[in-house]
């Protein structure tokens, strides 16, 4: 009997003092309610234990919730400052002003549906929600950390963070309403579990998934345009998409750095993409596919694989052969020079990027700067120009000279006496003519006989002269008829329009 008796003194002692310090923990958990004309947070005149309350109540503390239901004055924080939840009503029309503190809110989280919070470079933190149904909510420019998820809806609900937003929780959600006015700068993923985006939303600054976590996109499109992506976890973009523009595709040297204007028919083609929303995997090499093609109708599917597990930078080649093309087959394939191609077209939000190179026998290559670099653009140049010269040249009759008339009126040659001047010899000839008589050297006269020269003129040497002088000076009447004037004074011939 005794030891049932101590058994259950024992029981209900136990339970008294279960319920004691159950009785004194919900006891600290109170509401404070801002009534004061002051705008200090840390002053106790200005916080009440009831709405519309006797002021003089305590300083919210860890475990109570700070509201904001009446007045409208400026609130400021300029210490650290740890509560277990903030709220502010629909009613409130006061600001509350972070300053030089900063503002941890615990599981009770923070709501705002009215009023406006300014935070500034301090840090803001909670392990609840995040929930704002109006109200103005800006100038975040330091961290802003919660565990819980994230919803902002209202038509006049606004909020704005120029710092960086960081999911740090298990499972959570970022919902944004579409009359809403939400924009985040910087976002960090570092859920041990995921975040899910439950709205269409923007990043302008910079999205980084941790190790370990995921960031899914469900069936929502994250805009990220001019952002840069850091993946070290793991990206899902499901039937959703993120918009990227920020890509750069081109066709490279070996070193897959320099941009390529030229190969030769029989050279590798090197690309290279940079594509920062393709590395999905952070902690495995991912790849992409390109299209490369030729203008005479080879096309061929390029693997890229990125260069480590976080880089968002794709690699490849492919051969080429002068040959006559066969799609599909792994090779490039030509018999004369093209234009090669290649094409990236993300699957998910269907944006493209391109870049050109010349395919060319028989040449070297060079390498070009800028879109497609110089050295390509002269290059393409010149073989557009080739194929324009072949082309004319199969279309355009054997002979390029203009048709001309030959005036075969005269026909016969005059031959021309060409004669030497005689002259008296100057003393040093005499000289040496008497020396060499004195040696018994057999001499010349000074003087030549007159010889009659003819000149030969043929049929097509009149045809071929014509026609140079026709396509050099037809339409100038004055230089034609001096070039006719000589014509005609050697060899007997003009020619005429």
């Amino acid at each position: 009997m005794f030891t049932l008796f101590h058994l259950r003194t024992g029981s209900v002692v136990f339970l008294v003092v279960a319920g004691f310090f159950l009785f004194t923990a919900s006891a600290h958990a109170a509401d404070r309610y801002w009534g004061g004309t002051g705008d200090r947070w840390e002053d106790t005149t200005n916080w009440s234990a009831l709405p519309k309350g006797a002021t003089g109540a305590s300083v919210p503390g860890a475990s109570d919730t700070a509201i904001f239901s009446t007045s409208g004055t400026t609130v400021q924080i300029r210490s650290a400052v740890s509560v277990g939840g903030l709220r502010f009503s629909t009613a409130w029309a006061g600001s509350l002003l972070l300053g030089t503190g900063s503002l941890y809110a615990g599981s009770t989280g923070i709501s705002i549906g009215g009023g406006t919070f300014v935070a500034g470079t301090a840090a803001v933190s909670t392990s609840g929600n995040f929930t704002q149904t109006g109200g103005t909510v800006r100038g975040l420019q330091g961290t802003f950390t919660l565990s819980g998820s994230i919803s902002i809806t209202g038509a006049s609900t606004v909020f704005s963070s120029t710092g960086t937003v960081v999911f740090d929780g298990g499972t959570q959600t970022s919902t944004i309403g579409s009359t809403a006015s939400g924009a985040f700068k910087n976002v960090t993923i570092a859920s041990t579990t995921s975040t899910t985006i439950g709205s269409n939303q923007a990043v302008r600054g910079i999205l980084q998934v941790n190790t370990g976590s995921t960031f899914a996109i469900g069936i929502y499109t994250l805009s990220a345009t001019g952002a840069s992506i850091v993946n070290y976890g793991t990206i899902n973009e499901g039937t959703g998409k993120i918009s990227h523009t920020a890509t750069n595709m081109i066709i490279s040297d070996g070193t897959y750095v320099s941009q390529q204007a030229g190969f030769p028919v029989g050279a590798t083609v090197y690309f290279s993409l940079t594509e920062q929303d393709e590395n999905i995997n952070g902690t495995a090499q991912d790849t992409v596919s390109i299209t490369v093609e030729l203008g005479n109708g080879d096309s061929e599917a390029v693997t890229l694989q990125e260069t480590n597990d976080t880089s968002a930078i794709f690699v490849g080649s492919i051969a080429t052969s002068q040959i006559s093309p066969t799609a599909s087959n792994g090779t490039l394939e030509a018999d004369t020079s093209e234009i090669i191609t290649a094409t990236f077209t993300d699957a998910q939000d269907a944006l493209t990027n391109s870049d050109t190179a010349d395919l060319t026998v028989g040449s070297s290559p060079a390498t070009g700067t800028g879109s497609h670099g110089a050295g390509g653009k002269a290059a393409r140049l010149a073989l557009m120009r080739a194929r324009q010269a072949a082309a004319l040249k199969s279309s355009a009759p054997e002979s390029d000279e203009p048709v001309v008339k030959v005036d075969y009126g005269v026909t016969k040659v005059q031959p021309r006496s060409v004669q030497r001047k005689t002259s008296t010899p100057s003393e040093r000839e005499v000289r040496l003519q008497n020396r060499l008589q004195q040696y018994g050297v057999p001499q010349s006269t000074s003087s030549l006989k007159p010889a009659a020269v003819r000149e030969q003129v043929t049929e097509n040497f009149k045809v071929r002269t014509c026609g140079r002088v026709m396509r050099w000076f037809q339409g100038n009447g004055k230089m034609l008829g001096r070039v006719n004037t000589r014509l005609e004074g050697r060899f007997g011939f003009t020619c005429r329009e």
